[in-house]
């Protein structure tokens, strides 16, 4: 599948759970129409056969513009292993595609 001419596309890094997190997806990223964000999501957690147990869920940058890879890669860091040249990839994400206004 081919981009849009004109359109950006979002970068998105899915990162890899720490022990004790494996049911977590995790992600990472830069949409380039305002913020950073995070994803922290159980998706095999069932309500119904799990009652005594939900899981931790972070959704950050769906409401709240954030611009600063540091608020998400914090907020993230306890669930994945956070690769060293993370924030300077979401930084140069974030210069190649800046915030649209």
């Amino acid at each position: 599948m081919g981009s849009i001419p004109g359109k950006e596309s979002m970068s998105l890094y899915t990162l890899t759970s720490k022990p004790g997190f494996e049911r977590y997806t995790i992600q990472i990223g830069w949409n380039p129409h305002r913020t950073y964000v995070a994803t922290v999501v159980d998706f095999t957690w069932d309500p119904v056969t799990e009652t005594h147990h939900q899981p931790d869920t972070i959704q950050l940058g769906r409401i709240e513009t954030i611009l600063d890879p540091a608020e998400v890669l914090i907020a993230v860091a306890p669930y994945a292993e956070i690769p060293a040249d993370l924030p300077a990839r979401l930084r140069a994400d974030q210069a190649a595609h800046p915030v649209r206004r």
